[in-house]
């Protein structure tokens, strides 16, 4: 009687008995047979044990697994000896093999001869892959669909990495720090998890109101199998596990799912890259060391070393003492080479002694029978393979086509919608965007295209730059005004720039306007879930105009499900729809009947049947499939990622290597970039560059610069790469990428995403200063913001010096500034940490860094209203300020003399500093900003309006030069603010208009700005004034900034007294008188309780309260206050005195 054991089915296993010592052997076929058992030896706990020294076997990276079979006793009759000659056959179904201890699935079936009967079946568990690109396979042994968007599937991934149950909060934290409803964000997420595990799977969603967490059950998990070898000993682990262990290894652990600006939530999964990265080379490690006697099995694994740590020594060393052992002594040698050109290049350095040892053990036998290079047959049948046109007929598009047909027919008369492509990658949204370009050219137009790259999120208005750039090369008569030389250096700009960010964007879009005028425009924009904020601020003001600019129409093309992800991109589109300005084309996959006609326009001899099945209608994949079928690959099963792998596993290691540096470079690039970056001689590369695009790996992209013909095969290409491999090539990309960053232009953005990837802390630290000062004169706050916070995580992993303390008090700044305003928000609870560097400053000698700290406690210190610390912190400031050179001397007094002024304090010591800062800046022969601003304020104490005018005008001019945005918001205010109190409400309105537009493009109110211009209108007596006074008041209380909310009370406490209003007159003098004290305003108290007692006489006129009066003379007051004091009926403006002001000249 002979039986026999297949694994047809599931069922579950306990755990493998690591005392079992049954023979086994083994026919290692390289396809799924009927594998001979030589015995059984007992059965453990209900089930069989198969394999020996403690472990099951392993096949073709499969696990020989178990059987869980009360019924099998029965027929056996025995509980120790079963059958001899019996067969088992590996479980196709399981795509992970399985280590020792984990829970294992199959199914059994018993026969006598051939015929046999179904073993009892139960559900294969859920099996999850980390290492790699996340996958969850169901039972049915397909890979189930995840959801769209990237931070979805990251929060999947980070829910089961971690196997705990988190808070709310924290969630949120880690991966929505930014939109106004994170917890909303949260819960749409979870939405799409719940459903996503809650179809049969067995691992479920577990989640209350405070907490969230994954009940996985049975599932296997590939990270935590890996994991457990890790909390054990990979040196007491078998071989077999050891091998299993690699098999794991699919890839980069969650890879593809970098979600740069959720920075908690990325050094967490780079940290647990690491983890499992040093994990394998431990791994790998051991299996060179145990199969060192047999060197054809340890040479992959050695190769392998190598190839996922380029500057792995051992591996190194490993795969030339193996070479050696084989007689390979050439193959050898030439791997020396190389290796020892990586460390001198890389670390400067030659190899160690464990790499000289192997060179000098080489045998210097030549290699006999060395293997032939390729021959050329497989290579010309690849080049007979046709590649399409760059752009060809729509195919199942008709309905798509005919609305663009009339949105661009429709362009010439009016402005038109946004039109928003939609669709999962490989549908044909860059082909219909194409389609767009080219219905815009037949109506006797031009399109200026670009796209968005996820390798440039922090990149300020980049898709604006590329497309500006377009403009240049296809119309160089048109030309660029050189007010969009902050955008592109090469145009210059100096100080006619642009003065605030509408003027900026009115530039751009006058640009397009002008194209316009002359012929229809289509602007076709790619890829915009991978937007900036800035862009996608600029991209709504563009699409907003347009309904006003006959001939400009609009295309935009996003990726389902991750444009969610962008809340600034998901904005711009919710306010386009609400305003029925976005047309939506949503693409769905083909039919069979044009999926088959796309296959047959490829080759009419290809069977399209089974490319139709195999493809389910997406276009990438099935003219992938089709040119597979063309090289004769045609690989059943196969998915776009498979045949992708299978074009570049064909090229050569030169050609490879040049689409591995344009991957790594992460956007479109010329053969100059890749010379510049990587070690290529342009002989090869321009042939490298020929052999791709011919291939159909890379297309032209306009001008000299190149593309992938799909992001997907940039994405596959890149994940190709090891961990250490791609630090290292980023490390090589931000060193070429540095000094051209340092000079302050759009490659800043480039060097912070390279250094990060690259890990140098210090790198990345300098990047994000540089890039975040940029951000700053582009009025992208909010990118400034984020790249602040990421230098300063960077700043706080870097070892002990003077240099840490600089860049941190530089980053400080940069967080400061872009909370500054018109809008009045609050600033960053940041001044424990500024406090601490500026100490350590100090004490370190580094004056220069050390009063920028004391400025930016002052700015923290007035904000709050914590006025004896501002007053405090800017006199330091300017105290320390005097060790430093001269300009910097000179500014640091002029900007404390600015602080007290508007403090109202030390108006003295303020005269003396704005005059020795003057003597310093002419004898520099310069002129100072904070010089000019503080010299206006001063003029405004003492009542010269006229000659604080001039000041403060010069002053904005010199902020804007310098592209200053703080300096320019706040000299903006104090305009608008000397207008008004000059009763010049025309040129106060001007300046408040520039402030409310400056505000909207950043997403701030302006509340002050509303109070003016509602103080101005009751002044003038315009209908509703009260109405609009008070709703301004109210949202300056909001605001919760003491200052300006106590200035406008006064002003309007003032203007109800002359109307003889004195109810009004109490209530907001009372209330002004409360703010104001709060903050210590002299000036202000002082006009409040003047106001109060002319209400309480009923009078027009009132001496000055004895409180107020008795410390101090009048001449100690403002020249706004001492006008109420004196006439409390009349105007608070700033009348003139005869108090001296002394000269200033710079």
């Amino acid at each position: 009687m002979r039986w026999r054991v297949r694994m047809i089915s599931c069922s579950v296993t306990p755990a493998f008995t690591p005392q079992s010592d049954i023979p086994v052997s083994m026919l290692r076929e390289r396809r799924p047979v009927w594998r001979h058992i030589s015995g059984f030896d007992r059965f453990v706990d209900g089930g069989f044990a198969v394999g020996g020294g403690g472990s099951p076997p392993l096949v073709e990276g499969r696990l020989l697994v178990l059987c869980r079979i009360e019924w099998f006793r029965r027929r056996c009759r025995c509980h120790r000896l079963a059958p001899q000659g019996c067969f088992a056959r590996p479980c196709s179904r399981l795509n992970l093999p399985t280590i020792v201890g984990a829970p294992v699935e199959t199914g059994v079936e018993l026969s006598r001869g051939r015929a046999g009967r179904p073993a009892m079946q139960r559900p294969i568990p859920l099996q999850v892959r980390l290492l790699g690109e996340l996958q969850l396979v169901g039972a049915d042994g397909k890979a189930l669909a995840l959801p769209a968007s990237r931070k979805t599937r990251a929060l999947l991934g980070y829910l089961i990495a971690t196997g705990q149950v988190h808070r709310r909060e924290r969630l949120c934290d880690l991966f929505w720090d930014g939109p106004d409803d994170p917890r909303a964000e949260l819960r749409w997420s979870l939405s799409k998890i719940r459903a996503l595990l809650g179809d049969g799977s067995r691992a479920r969603l577990v989640a209350d109101r405070e907490r969230v967490g994954i009940e996985l059950g049975d599932a296997l998990v590939d990270h935590a199998v890996v994991r457990s070898l890790a909390a054990s000993s990979v040196s007491a682990a078998t071989t077999e596990v050891l091998t299993a262990t690699v098999a794991l290894f699919g890839g980069e652990f969650l890879d593809g799912l970098d979600l740069p600006l959720c920075y908690r939530y990325q050094e967490w999964c780079i940290a647990e890259r690491e983890a499992m990265s040093q994990l394998r080379f431990r791994v790998l490690a051991a299996l060179i060391a145990r199969l060192e006697d047999v060197p054809t099995d340890a040479l992959p694994y050695a190769y392998a070393l190598v190839a996922a740590d380029p500057l792995s020594e051992t591996g190194h060393a490993a795969v030339v003492r193996l070479l050696g052992k084989l007689g390979r002594t050439n193959d050898a040698l030439v791997h020396y080479g190389r290796a020892h050109r990586i460390f001198e290049a890389e670390l400067g350095a030659p190899p160690g002694e464990e790499l000289k040892a192997a060179r000098q053990a080489l045998r210097p036998t030549p290699i006999a029978g060395a293997r032939a290079a390729p021959s050329g047959a497989a290579r010309r049948t690849l080049d007979d393979v046709p590649r399409p046109a760059a752009s060809g007929p729509m195919i199942g598009r008709d309905a798509e086509g005919t609305t663009i047909d009339r949105l661009v027919g429709m362009a010439a008369d009016s402005g038109q919608d946004v039109i928003l492509v939609t669709g999962e990658p490989g549908v044909g949204k860059s082909h219909m965007l194409g389609y767009f370009s080219e219905r815009v050219a037949a109506a006797g137009g031009r399109a200026f295209s670009a796209r968005a790259f996820e390798a440039e999120t922090a990149r300020s208005y980049g898709i604006w730059i590329d497309l500006l750039r377009s403009v240049q090369r296809q119309r160089p008569r048109h030309g660029l005004p050189s007010v969009l030389g902050p955008l592109l250096p090469e145009l210059g700009g100096g100080e006619g720039g642009v003065g605030d960010r509408t003027q900026l964007f009115d530039a751009i879009v006058d640009v397009f306007y002008g194209l316009a005028a002359d012929e229809p425009v289509g602007i076709a924009l790619d890829d915009v879930q991978w937007l900036d904020d800035a862009s996608a601020s600029l991209l709504h003001y563009v699409a907003r105009r347009t309904e006003a600019a006959p001939g400009l129409v609009i295309a935009c093309a996003a990726r389902s499900g991750e444009v969610e992800d962008n809340i600034a991109v998901s904005r711009v589109l919710r306010s386009l729809a609400r305003d029925g300005r976005l047309t939506e084309i949503e693409l769905d996959t083909l039919s069979a009947e044009h999926t088959a006609e796309l296959v047959r326009r490829l080759d009419p001899a290809l069977d399209a049947a089974q490319i139709v099945a195999a493809s389910d209608g997406n276009p990438l994949f099935a003219l992938e499939l089709a040119r597979a079928h063309l090289r004769g690959d045609p690989g059943p099963g196969r998915t776009v990622k498979a045949l992708i792998e299978g074009q570049l596993a064909g090229l050569t290691d030169q050609v490879r290597e040049t689409l591995v540096w344009a991957a790594a470079h992460g956007r479109t690039f010329t053969p100059q970039d890749l010379a510049r970056l990587g070690p290529f001689d342009a002989a090869g590369l321009l042939m490298a560059l020929g052999e791709l695009e011919r291939r159909g790996l890379v297309r032209p992209a306009g001008g000299d610069a190149y593309d992938f013909t799909h992001d997907l095969v940039r994405q596959v290409t890149y994940r190709s790469l090891s961990h250490p491999r791609r630090k290292l090539l980023h490390r090589h990309i931000a060193r070429a990428l540095r000094p051209a960053a340092e000079r302050g232009g759009d490659a800043a953005a480039d060097l912070v995403h390279h250094a990060v990837l690259a890990e140098d802390d210090e790198m990345a630290a300098r990047a994000c200063i540089v890039a975040g000062e940029r951000a700053l004169r582009l009025f992208a706050n909010a990118e400034a913001a984020g790249l602040a916070e990421r230098g300063l995580r960077h700043v706080a992993r870097l070892p002990e010096a003077p240099e840490k303390l600089v860049s941190r008090i530089a980053l400080l700044k940069i967080r400061v500034l872009a909370a500054t305003g018109p809008g009045l928000r609050s600033l960053p609870p940041i001044e424990d940490e500024i406090a601490d560097a500026t100490t350590a400053a100090e004490e370190q000698g580094l004056q220069a860094a050390a009063a920028t700290g004391h400025y930016l406690l002052s700015i923290l210190h007035q904000q709050a209203g914590q006025i004896e610390q501002a007053e405090a912190s800017t006199l330091r400031a300017a105290e320390i300020g005097r060790n430093a050179d001269r300009k910097i001397q000179a500014h640091q007094l002029a900007n404390t003399a600015r602080c007290l002024l508007e403090l109202e304090t030390e108006i003295a010591r303020a005269r003396e500093l704005i005059a020795e800062a003057g003597d310093i800046a002419q004898s520099l022969g310069t002129e100072l900003c904070e010089l000019h601003w503080a010299s206006g304020l001063l003029e405004r104490w003492d009542g010269r309006q006229d000659q604080a005018a001039v000041h403060l005008a010069r002053s904005l001019a010199l902020a804007r030069r310098s592209e200053d945005r703080w300096r320019e918001y706040k000299c903006l205010t104090w305009l608008a603010t000397l207008h008004f109190e000059m009763a010049r409400y025309a040129d106060m309105h001007a300046r408040c208009d520039e402030l409310r537009s400056v505000a909207a493009r950043i997403g701030e109110e302006t509340p002050f700005v509303d109070a003016l211009q509602a103080l101005a209108a009751f002044m003038t007596a315009a209908d509703a004034a009260d109405e609009a006074l008070e709703s301004a008041l109210a949202r300056l209380r909001a605001a919760d900034d003491k200052s300006y909310l106590a200035y406008a009370l006064n002003s309007a406490a003032s203007f109800y007294c002359r109307a003889g209003r004195m109810e009004q007159v109490r209530l907001h003098a009372s209330e002004a008188l409360t703010v104001a004290s709060k903050i210590r305003r002299r000036c202000e108290i002082a006009i409040a309780k003047a106001l109060l007692s002319a209400a309480a006489n009923g009078s027009s006129a009132a001496e000055v309260d004895d409180d107020c009066r008795a410390p101090i003379e009048l001449e100690d007051f403002s020249a706004r206050a001492r006008a109420v004091l004196r006439h409390p009926a009349e105007p608070a403006r700033s009348v003139p005195t005869a108090a001296p002001t002394p000269g200033l000249q710079t």
